[in-house]
């Protein structure tokens, strides 16, 4: 049954839903979690490597699931590797919050005949809410191993890190843990036929898809067999599962009297006020983060500045071209991956603080049936918020999000929420032109938003039919903790690592590409003179694209600098200003004189609904496109700028109606 595999240890790791499985397994490795997509798939699987006494265990943390029959795609891929994988033992991780869930799941991996452990985690919790097991008699009945375990404080780790080590010893558990009555003939002539589980028979006979491709004519008699006795089998054999979970149940869980709610979260729960109370605490959490990292996006801009990089290469390197690509290009790259690195780390901790202090279900609950009605999956609303700090490390932490429906919808809306960046250009545009109307213009890039976010839901709905649907959480309440513990500094760790792994070495190419375009042109090399030299500039690769864009925005007025420099944002936002600069031929300090110069007041709404969302920057387009795919990407990015577009000719002829009646 057991080999050593060259002192090589395969493990699984499968639960449901939100039951600390992530935590768990960060917990036994001590180790970074790689992160891969699933061959076929966009759902990513967690892998982690370790070493123990010369053993080397490989540790695979699958997607949550309810069962082995899936109804959705990351379901399907946990139900595969448990029902198809080659591994050595199984870890399900159950919360003791949900006894009967974990125990539903358990009973079919039991059924698949595989040295499996139980980790019962957040007992703590469930101490707290009156929730009590009877561990020695479910070890007995279940013929596995139960471990109480609260993953996040490390407790019962080291019990369950053990008897990896010794996964030959591990027991197979009851796998007739359920009698299936009318059915056990069947089951018992495939096991004994064919030789496989009996897990994998049930599920045969069920009808489950992950299994189609095994069935030959033999097995195919038996199934229709079996079917003209027990029409619905699928039925059949939750309705069987159910009734084993509830007597186990009945004989080892305690639930005591149920615990009153808190005056805090009664005042979450109300339907009056709760929502509302809800996306304030959501909006100061937000804020709070973003305004404490300032000073240190300053300092570190302060240092990035202070370094004596551009004299060391003007003094080393002699030729202009190669000069530029290292400072323009290289460097240009590095620096501006630095400075993501605290907004990155802000979203990460957000995410992390609000998921990890119970914050997440008192936030969510309230404001769901809302949020689903506009189209926002009722966690996405987080993202959303993070994402006006930047939208690049709020993408990044959606692949937290339990079901891929809702996160790949999710990371399709972050690019349509004005960053910290977009919203720069915005008040400097508002300010030139509209300063006495300051406080709608805060409000407008917000509003033209929510409509391309309400928009793209709906639009992307129809494409994510076949992902599945979202996810029907199950709502617990946790107690409200601070979450300074050692598994949340290293979820944060692990958010702000990935990032730099993943998309760093992508941006900085990037950068050095568009270097490439816009010292380049139809012509050949045009030569680093033309990032400062806006005749050159209209000569190069960018600058015959910025004109291109031209045509479709004079006819609301703005002229083609504006339009030429909005193409750089598709670099990075940042780097809009001082092109437009650029081409005026002032500082930027002279920018607001000049804006308000050649844009008119009905230009500079739509200018300002343009700049809202029309395109996402390089480093956006990257890590979107892990999340959901290129495919989706590029056509979400063109709905952006056709989107875009459209509402900045509505703004302006509505702006400019209201000139004229005024």
């Amino acid at each position: 049954m057991y080999s050593l595999r060259n002192k090589t240890i395969k493990v699984i790791v499968a639960g449901v839903p939100n039951s600390g499985k992530s935590t768990l397994v960060g917990g036994l490795s001590g180790a970074f979690i790689r992160t891969a997509n699933y061959p076929g798939t966009t759902v990513s699987i967690n892998e982690v490597s370790y070493s123990v006494k010369g053993t080397r265990v490989i540790m695979k943390d699958l997607p949550g699931t309810y069962s082995l029959k899936a109804d959705m795609i990351d379901e399907a891929v946990a139900a595969k590797e448990l029902l198809l994988g080659d591994y050595d033992a199984i870890i399900v991780v159950g919360s003791a919050l949900s006894p009967e869930q974990t125990l539903y799941l358990l009973i079919q991996v039991l059924e698949l005949s595989k040295p499996t452990i139980l980790a019962l985690n957040m007992m703590d919790l469930a101490m707290k809410k009156g929730i009590r097991y009877d561990i020695d008699g479910l070890e007995k009945v279940l013929g596995i191993h139960v471990i109480p375990t609260v993953a996040v404080k490390g407790y019962g780790l080291r019990d369950i890190k053990n008897m990896v080590l010794k996964a030959h010893e591990i027991e197979l558990g009851n796998a007739k843990l359920v009698n299936y009555d009318r059915l056990e003939k069947y089951i018992d002539a495939l096991v004994n036929n064919f030789k496989i589980s009996r897990g994998l028979a049930v599920e045969i006979l069920s009808g489950n898809p992950i299994t189609r491709d095994l069935i030959n004519d033999g097995i195919r008699q038996i199934i229709e067999n079996a079917r003209k006795e027990i029409p619905n089998i699928d039925n059949y054999v939750t309705e069987m599962r159910w009734k084993t979970v509830k007597l186990l149940v009945n004989k080892f869980v305690i639930k005591s009297a149920k615990v009153a709610i808190s005056k805090y979260d009664e005042l979450f729960l109300n339907p009056k006020y709760g929502p509302l109370l809800s996306l304030l605490i959501l909006f100061a959490i937000a804020e709070t983060i973003f305004l404490a990292l300032e000073p240190l996006v300053d300092l570190l801009s302060t240092a990035l500045g202070s370094l004596p990089v551009s004299s060391l290469v003007e003094y080393y390197v002699g030729n202009d071209i190669l000069r530029s690509l290292l400072l323009d290009g290289v460097w240009n790259g590095l620096a501006t991956l630095i400075d993501f690195i605290p907004y990155v780390f802000g979203v990460a901790f957000l995410i992390a603080f609000i998921e990890d202090s119970g914050l997440i279900t008192r936030i969510s609950f309230p404001i769901e049936r809302w949020l689903r009605r506009i189209g926002i999956p009722s966690r996405g609303l987080i993202y959303l918020i993070a994402g006006s700090g930047c939208n690049i490390p709020a993408i990044t932490a959606t692949r937290a999000m339990p079901s891929t429906r809702d996160r790949v919808l999710t990371a399709l809306m972050i690019p349509y929420i004005p960053c910290t960046a977009r919203f720069v250009i915005i008040s400097l545009i508002a300010a030139a032109v509209i300063p006495h109307l300051m406080g709608l213009i805060v409000v407008l890039p917000y509003a033209v938003a929510l409509i391309g976010v309400i928009m793209i839901s709906n639009t992307a709905k129809i494409r994510l039919r076949f992902i599945g649907k979202g996810v029907p959480y199950a709502y617990e309440l946790p107690p409200l903790t601070i979450p300074l513990y050692k598994s949340f500094i290293k979820k944060v760790w692990y958010y702000t690592y990935e990032f730099i792994l993943r998309a760093g070495v992508l941006i900085i190419v990037f950068i050095i590409v568009m270097w490439l375009l816009s010292i380049t042109g139809p012509s050949g090399i045009i030569g680093p003179s033309a990032l400062k030299n806006p005749v050159l500039l209209k000569r190069t690769w960018l600058g015959i694209v910025g004109s291109a864009m031209s045509p479709l925005l004079s006819p609301i007025g703005i002229p083609w600098q504006v339009s030429a420099s909005l193409v750089y944002g598709y670099i990075f936002k940042e780097v809009v200003l001082s092109t437009l600069a650029l081409l005026y031929g002032v500082e930027e300090g002279g920018l607001a004189y000049a804006i308000k110069s050649f844009i008119t007041l009905p230009s500079a709404v739509a200018l300002i609904v343009f700049v809202t969302f029309y395109s996402p920057c390089i480093a956006t387009f990257i890590t979107e496109s892990r999340i959901v795919g290129v495919k989706l990407t590029i056509i979400n990015t063109i709905l952006q700028f056709i989107l875009a577009l459209t509402l900045a000719y509505i703004a302006y002829y509505l702006a400019l109606f209201m000139v004229i009646a005024l």
